[in-house]
């Protein structure tokens, strides 16, 4: 009975000094240092990180600009994160040793179940690794419009919004956000890699001069680049790609940056149906035949 009134005197004691309490609140005082001084640098470090990658325009194409942009993305992203997880790492191991817990004993422990999870974590492991490869291979970059399959069958298909060592975020045109483990990716079709090409077919009446009608064309489309910064060069006819009884369809064509193909083309229409009306180019109508009982009877 003695020896459990000892144990718990020895108990309470501690928290009847006023020393305990001081001593705490100067320990949690230095924690609240520690933290504050990680978050400036963590945020220090994001700005340093941002200026380094940071691409110079000037001397740069459009396309090579907007490549060059999509991949200091993601490495910006990627640097970034494992920049922070580090310092906040350094910050929790010095808060700890302040508490006198033994951060060497805590790592060797983690050590030791780690390599335990290890054998049981193979698909990790295999996340990681081809996340790894992805990033240094330069497969997609962060912006890139991209399809992912698994063995031939599609999984998603979209705009690369996060690539991490482990998964990566696609976000589909009509709005789901697909997170993907990267070892399921066994094939990858990046439609941002090279500029894309915009062709579209304007039709045309065929009372028409179509040498007139393609002159203008091509003087008109030589503005588009000016208005519009996706397409890398003016725009250029290519000529007369079908036509029938009543219209003829004029084919242009010009090249966009990467993954622009779509919204130059809808640009494009756009464009060329208002050049028509004011320049007054007849657009194609229809011809209704009617035959009456004679003439149908006569050829019968």
């Amino acid at each position: 009975m003695n020896q459990f009134k000892a144990v718990i005197e020895s108990m309470v004691q501690p928290l009847l000094e006023p020393e305990t309490y001081s001593n705490l609140l100067t320990k949690l005082i230095i924690i609240a240092i520690y933290v504050i001084v990680a978050f400036v640098v963590v945020r220090i470090l994001n700005k340093v990180i941002e200026q380094f990658f940071k691409v110079n325009n000037r001397a740069m194409t459009k396309s090579n600009r907007a490549s060059r942009v999509k991949r200091s993305k993601t490495l910006i992203t990627l640097v970034q994160n494992a920049v922070g997880y580090l310092v906040w790492f350094i910050t929790l191991t010095t808060v700890l040793s302040k508490f006198g817990i033994s951060v060497e004993s805590i790592l060797a422990g983690a050590g030791v179940v780690g390599l335990a999870i290890g054998f049981g974590a193979q698909t990790l492991v295999k996340d990681v690794i081809t996340g790894f490869f992805i990033i240094f291979e330069n497969q997609f970059d962060v912006g890139d419009y991209v399809s992912i399959k698994n063995n031939g069958s599609p999984i998603a298909e979209g705009t690369v919004k996060a690539i991490g060592l482990r998964s990566t975020r696609i976000l589909s045109y009509t709005g789901e956000l697909s997170i993907i483990p990267n070892g399921t990716m066994s094939e990858v079709t990046n439609f941002s890699v090279t500029n894309g090409v915009s062709v579209i077919d304007i039709p045309v009446s065929i009372n028409e001069k179509i040498d007139d009608v393609e002159k203008k064309m091509n003087i008109f489309l030589k503005s588009i680049p000016k208005k519009y910064d996706i397409f890398i060069e003016p725009p250029e006819v290519l000529g007369v790609d079908n036509f029938n009884s009543y219209e003829v369809r004029i084919r242009v064509a010009g090249e966009t940056l990467p993954g622009e193909s779509f919204s130059g083309s809808r640009i494009l229409r756009r464009e060329l149906k208002e050049f028509l009306q004011a320049e007054g180019i007849e657009a194609p109508m229809p011809t209704l035949v009617q035959l009456y009982k004679d003439q149908q009877n006569a050829e019968s």
